[in-house]
């Protein structure tokens, strides 16, 4: 494997990272179409998304935006295919956000986990923010990490 990850810079690139949202999160996970894209999915939004490719083949996404406040970003849509995921990948889109963050003297990030990938989050140390809930269909859990 040979995994880059980037920010994407034409139309094709968010072509393609959209791909891999509706493949991960409307047809695996049933989510509905109308909820998977908003306005941080725009071209001229504060959103930072990413790219991940391994051998030139887009195998992951994510995106990152500013809060109310600036110095807190929300992360979320997070999303690797299914026949990448467990080797580490995740972790990889989190430690670049994580260095964006650092960049950007950006105080914490948060975001809301799907509770069946809590663990994955507790182990790259967010901490859960009260009780799991209900979005898009599925349970979340609100998280957060202090980083500066």
């Amino acid at each position: 494997m040979h995994i880059k990850i980037r920010e994407p810079q034409t139309a094709i690139d968010y072509m393609f990272l959209r791909n891999i949202r509706i493949q991960v999160f409307v047809i695996e996970q049933q989510i509905p179409w109308l909820w998977e894209f908003d306005e941080f999915d725009e071209f001229d939004t504060s959103a930072i998304h990413l790219i991940v490719e391994n051998n030139q083949q887009i195998i992951g996404t994510g995106r990152f935006y500013p809060s109310n406040d600036d110095s807190i970003y929300k992360l979320g849509r997070m999303a690797v295919l299914k026949n990448f995921r467990g080797l580490g990948i995740g972790t990889k889109i989190l430690n670049k956000f994580e260095d964006i963050a650092k960049s950007k003297n950006i105080s914490e990030i948060y975001l809301e986990a799907q509770s069946d990938k809590l663990s994955f989050y507790l182990k790259q140390n967010y901490v859960p923010k009260g009780d799991k809930y209900i979005m898009d269909g599925i349970y979340h859990n609100l998280m957060s990490k202090t980083i500066l």
